[in-house]
C-alpha cells in the first residue's frame, strides 16, 4: 500500500458512483452514438437482470471477483493468445479477479507481473504474486504506477475496471494510448451498464469513453471483434471493449 497516497483523490471521486450513492449525471435517454460501431449487446433486458445478480454475487476461490463468465472464459482466450508479461488491472475491488489472472498466467505456464491498481486499500487476499499499487486512475501520471511500468515487461494487458465514469475510462484510454505496444491490449470493463439503463448516472460511462476516443483519435486502437462478438454481437459485459493498439 502507498504510504503517503493523496488523501484528497476521495474528494476528487466525489461523483464516483462506486464510492457514494448514484446520481444522475447525464439525461436517462442518452445513448451512445454507434461509432466506432454498434455498443448494443445482444442480451435482452430480462436475461441481464438475472445474469447481473449472478455476476455481482460471483467468487473466485471464495473472494469476490464480480466477473461475468463469458469475459472469464474471454481473459482466459486472451491471455493464452497474447501470453502478456505484465498484467496490470485498474480497479482491485477486493482483489479476486487479480488473483484469477495470476492462476491463468501460472497455468499457461507465463510468468506474468501481476499488479493491481485502486485509489482504496480495499483488496481482501493477499497473494505474493499480486501487487497492490495505490494510485489515482484520472492521474496515473503522477502514481507509483507510472514508475512500476517503467521496469515492467511486455508484452502488457490493461484492464479498466474501477469507477466506470467517462472522465475515468477517457483518462485511463489516454494514459496508456502512448505506452502500449502495437498488438498489446486494454480492455474496458463494464460498457453493459448501458444496456442496463445505468449509463447516465456514470457521465455516460465507457461506452461513451470509448466512441469519443474513437472520434478523436480513430488510428490509436481497434477493436478485437474476434472476442466482443464471439458467442455473439458484443456477448460481453464489456461491448466495443476488447481493444488493440495500432
Amino acid at each position: 500500500m502507498t504510504e503517503n497516497f493523496d488523501k484528497s483523490v476521495e474528494t476528487k471521486h466525489k461523483d464516483n458512483p462506486d464510492v457514494r450513492p448514484q446520481q444522475v449525471l447525464l439525461d436517462d435517454n442518452y445513448s451512445t452514438p454507434a461509432f466506432p460501431r454498434d455498443f448494443k449487446s445482444c442480451f435482452n433486458k430480462d436475461f441481464l437482470k438475472n445474469y447481473h445478480k449472478g455476476v455481482m454475487n460471483y467468487k473466485y476461490k471464495d473472494i469476490p471477483c464480480l466477473k461475468s463468465p463469458i469475459d472469464l472464459a474471454l481473459y482466459m482466450m486472451l491471455i493464452h493468445k497474447v501470453k502478456p508479461k505484465t498484467i496490470v488491472e485498474i480497479g482491485s475491488f477486493q482483489g479476486g479477479s487479480a488473483l484469477f489472472y495470476a492462476d491463468l498466467a501460472d497455468m499457461y505456464g507465463i510468468s506474468s507481473r501481476v499488479i493491481t491498481v485502486d485509489f482504496r486499500d480495499v483488496q481482501s487476499q493477499s497473494d505474493s504474486r499480486v501487487e497492490f499499487i495505490r494510485a489515482d486512475a484520472l492521474n496515473l501520471e503522477d502514481s507509483e504506477l507510472h514508475e512500476a511500468l517503467k521496469s515492467c515487461p511486455k508484452p502488457w494487458l490493461i484492464i479498466e475496471d474501477s469507477a466506470h465514469t467517462f472522465d475515468v475510462c477517457y483518462a485511463v484510454l489516454e494514459y496508456f494510448s502512448d505506452k502500449l505496444d502495437k498488438g498489446e491490449y486494454l480492455i474496458m470493463e463494464d460498457g453493459i451498464i448501458e444496456d442496463q439503463g445505468g449509463n447516465h448516472r456514470y457521465g455516460g460511462g465507457p461506452n461513451k469513453a470509448i466512441h469519443e476516443f474513437f472520434k478523436a483519435h480513430p488510428d490509436v486502437y481497434h477493436i478485437d471483434e474476434s472476442l466482443t462478438d464471439f458467442f455473439g454481437y458484443n456477448a460481453t459485459f464489456n461491448p466495443n471493449g476488447y481493444l488493440v493498439k495500432n
